[in-house]
C-alpha cells in the first residue's frame, strides 16, 4: 500500500522547488503557454590596428524565437520551437603580421554578408509517478548549412522525490556547402555529425537550497574545420567532455534566491576552460523580479592554434587562426527585469560581454587579435491561458 510522505517532506519539497531555476517534480502542464523573444546580439568594430585593411564590421544578429507548450491529456505535454535569424557584418578571413610584427587581421566584406536562418523542432513529455521521459526532433536551415537532429531524455526521482536523476541523448547530422565556393576554391559539400549524452544528478538539501551536477559528453566527427578561413585545417574527429555544477539558496528574509555554477570543460584539441557564473533573483514585489548577473570564463588554446596563418605549411598539417580556438579569459555581466502581469510575463534583458587573452588564468603564448565584444539586448513576452 503506497504511503503518503510526511508533512516536513512535503512543505520541504515546495519550498526547494520554488526557488527561481529549480524545477519541479515532473508535472504536466495544466495551461498553454505561448511566448515570443526578441534578441539583438551586437559585436563591437575592430579598431584600425586590429584590421588595416577593409571593413570593420563584425556582426550583428536578430534572433526571433516562439515557443508554444500544451498539455495533451493529462499524462502528455506538447512543445514547439521555432526560431529565425538575420545576420550581416563580417567575420575574420585570415591572419598575417603587421609592419610591427603583431598579428592583424582581415576581414571578409561586410557588404557581401546576408545571411538567414530557420529553425523548427517538436517535442513531447510523458509524465510517470515517479519521472517523465521525452524527445524532440528538429531541423534548421540557412544559406550554406543544414541540421537535422533529434534529442531523448529521462527523469527519475527517489527519496520522496528529494533526490532526481536525469539521462539525456543527442544526435545531429549537419551538411556544409560555402556559397562561395567555387569563387575561392573552397570544399564544395561537407557533412559532419554530433553525438551527446549527458546524465546529471539533483539533490533538495534543505527546505532553502539544492545541488546538481552534470556529466556531458559530446563525439563529433566529419568537417570540423572553418570553410570561409583561408586556412583552416583541422582534426575530422573531435571528443568533448564537460562538469557542471550548481548550487541554489533561496534567503528567506531577503525574498532572494542565489544561483552560482561552475563548469569545467576539456577536448582532444588541447582546450580546457573554465566557467564561473551566479546569478540573483530578487523579488521586489510579488510580481516585480530583478535578476543581476556575472560571468567569468577562460580557456586554454588548441594545440594547433596560431595567430598568424602560415601558407607554406603542408596540408595535411593542422593549423587554425581561429579566435575561438586561442587562449583568453572574458567577463560578463547582465541585468534581466521581469514582470508578471497575471496571464503575462514580460522579460527584459541586457548584456555586456569582454574577451581578452589578458583576462585568462592560462598561460597565452600566442595572443588572438580578434577576441569578441559584444552587447545583447533581449525582450520576451509569455501568454499563458
Amino acid at each position: 500500500m503506497a504511503t503518503n510522505p510526511p508533512p516536513s517532506l512535503i512543505a520541504l519539497s515546495a519550498t526547494a522547488l520554488a526557488l527561481p531555476g529549480i524545477t519541479s517534480a515532473d508535472a504536466p502542464p495544466t495551461q498553454s503557454t505561448i511566448s515570443y523573444k526578441f534578441s539583438n546580439y551586437a559585436e563591437d568594430d575592430l579598431s584600425r590596428s586590429e584590421a588595416p585593411f577593409g571593413d570593420l564590421e563584425r556582426y550583428d544578429i536578430d534572433v526571433h524565437q516562439f515557443q508554444f507548450i500544451t498539455p495533451i491529456d493529462s499524462s502528455f505535454s506538447l512543445h514547439i520551437d521555432a526560431n529565425y535569424e538575420s545576420l550581416t557584418g563580417a567575420s575574420p578571413w585570415f591572419t598575417s603580421k603587421g609592419v610591427n610584427g603583431d598579428p592583424i587581421v582581415n576581414l571578409s566584406g561586410a557588404s557581401g554578408i546576408r545571411d538567414r536562418r530557420s529553425e523548427i523542432s517538436i517535442g513531447t513529455k510523458y509524465y510517470l509517478f515517479n519521472g517523465s521521459v521525452g524527445g524532440n526532433i528538429g531541423y534548421s536551415e540557412e544559406d550554406d548549412y543544414r541540421s537535422s537532429y533529434f534529442g531523448l531524455t529521462g527523469e527519475r526521482h527517489f527519496n520522496n522525490e528529494m533526490t532526481t536523476v536525469s539521462l539525456g541523448f543527442s544526435y545531429s547530422s549537419d551538411a556544409i556547402f560555402p556559397t562561395d565556393a567555387e569563387v575561392f576554391n573552397r570544399v564544395i559539400s561537407e557533412d559532419k555529425r554530433s553525438t551527446s549524452a549527458i546524465i546529471s544528478v539533483s539533490q533538495i538539501i534543505s527546505q532553502v537550497s539544492s545541488f546538481q551536477i552534470a556529466l556531458g559528453l559530446t563525439e563529433q566527427s566529419g568537417f570540423l574545420s572553418d570553410p570561409y578561413k583561408l586556412k583552416d585545417i583541422r582534426p575530422d574527429n573531435r571528443t568533448q567532455i564537460a562538469l557542471t555544477n550548481s548550487y541554489r539558496h533561496f534567503f528567506i528574509n531577503a525574498n532572494a534566491a542565489w544561483h552560482v555554477n561552475y563548469r569545467y570543460y576539456h577536448d582532444d584539441f588541447g582546450i580546457s576552460s573554465h566557467t564561473f557564473d551566479m546569478r540573483w533573483y530578487q523579488n521586489l514585489r510579488q510580481s516585480i523580479q530583478l535578476v543581476p548577473s556575472v560571468r567569468f570564463y577562460s580557456q586554454s588554446a588548441a594545440s594547433f592554434f596560431t595567430n598568424v596563418d602560415n601558407f607554406v605549411k603542408p596540408a595535411d598539417e593542422y593549423q587554425s587562426s581561429d579566435h575561438r580556438l586561442s587562449a583568453f579569459g572574458a567577463f560578463s555581466g547582465g541585468l534581466s527585469f521581469v514582470a508578471n502581469l497575471g496571464s503575462w510575463t514580460a522579460t527584459l534583458t541586457a548584456e555586456r560581454y569582454v574577451s581578452n587573452d589578458s583576462y585568462s588564468a592560462y598561460k597565452v603564448s600566442q595572443p588572438s587579435t580578434a577576441l569578441v565584444r559584444y552587447n545583447r539586448i533581449s525582450v520576451g513576452l509569455d501568454y499563458t491561458f
